[in-house]
């Protein structure tokens, strides 16, 4: 099967799990802004965890030149198949010679495209994932977005059979995107550089998503907090590791962070909400909270589980 890319939308990339444990040899981590929403993607379309699919931001178009199994998640998705409007964070059935139109309601969020099968798609240190900045995955090895013409093939995909049942996530299980709740945060290692007036400041504060953001950081705009700490080495970042630079405005780190950085360092999202705040847009404002390192945990374990369970009821 050959996915024709018609239209790319604003900005849209192949991306995959990305680089898990290469940080070391240099090279971002990358993969999903969105981890959520791109496992329950996969997940619907009957593929493997770590399968390539569609990242966009902006409304995308392709045609497909055989049937074929999709699924569209993320915030607030939209899905039409040659104009007909299809349901989202639902498997879909798509004949052979079909426009598929997806996107996000909320620009500047991001959806997500599986196509059920397995990608031909070139890998660069063990991954399908496209950085632009390092210049490095995609289609043509070179880290380029996806553009107007790009051709993917995916051969069929043998573990779906034509009497599958077609698998639904009900709307209560999607992560629920708001901001009432606030980002939790678990302290790092310069936690104690900061007063307890900044820490203070930047639990009780609201901050603003700024325009500046992209795969590799979200800026925040609000209450100063900074750090006594004047000069440290550069040590390794985390995803979702909140800098702090001299400004004292915060940045999370992204999946495409740098894989070393200088400033210090309030804490880390956590886990569980770092899919959220990744589709944050700017203007929006959001609020973050501590969290023992021990209660962190023990949340990421239960979504986890959580998440396993509920796919094993819908298989």
């Amino acid at each position: 099967m050959r996915i024709e890319v018609l239209s790319k939308g604003l900005f849209s990339l192949i991306i995959d799990n990305g680089r898990v444990g290469r940080q070391r040899d240099g090279f971002c981590e990358s993969g999903p802004m969105d981890s959520n929403a791109y496992d329950w993607a996969n997940f619907l379309a009957f593929n493997l965890d770590g399968t390539p699919c569609f990242e966009a931001i902006g409304e995308m178009r392709l045609r497909v030149d055989e049937d074929c199994i999709i699924a569209v998640t993320g915030r607030e998705p939209s899905l039409d198949v040659d104009g007909n409007v299809k349901a989202t964070y639902q498997s879909q059935h798509v004949p052979a010679g079909a426009t598929i139109t997806f996107g996000s309601a909320l620009l500047g969020s991001k959806a997500y495209l599986a196509i059920g099968g397995n990608w031909h798609v070139p890998k660069a240190v063990g991954s399908a994932c496209t950085v632009v900045r390092e210049q490095l995955g995609g289609l043509d090895g070179k880290g380029c977005a996806l553009k107007d013409g790009d051709c993917i093939d995916i051969s069929a995909n043998s573990r779906i059979k034509s009497t599958a049942r077609m698998r639904t996530l009900s709307r209560q299980h999607i992560d629920n995107y708001g901001f009432l709740e606030s980002i939790r945060v678990i302290p790092g290692y310069q936690f104690s550089s900061f007063s307890a007036v900044a820490l203070r400041t930047f639990e009780t504060s609201s901050y603003t998503v700024s325009s500046a953001i992209d795969r590799m950081g979200f800026r925040l705009t609000g209450e100063s907090v900074k750090a006594d700490i004047e000069n440290m080495r550069s040590e390794a970042i985390h995803l979702g590791a909140i800098q702090v630079p001299g400004d004292g405005q915060p940045i999370v780190m992204m999946r495409d962070r740098q894989t070393l950085g200088g400033y210090p360092k309030l804490g880390c999202v956590s886990p569980c909400d770092i899919s959220r705040l990744a589709q944050a847009v700017p203007g929006e404002k959001v609020n973050f909270v501590f969290q023992h390192e021990e209660e962190a945990r023990a949340d990421w374990l239960l979504m986890t589980s959580r998440r396993r369970r509920l796919q094993g009821e819908i298989l």
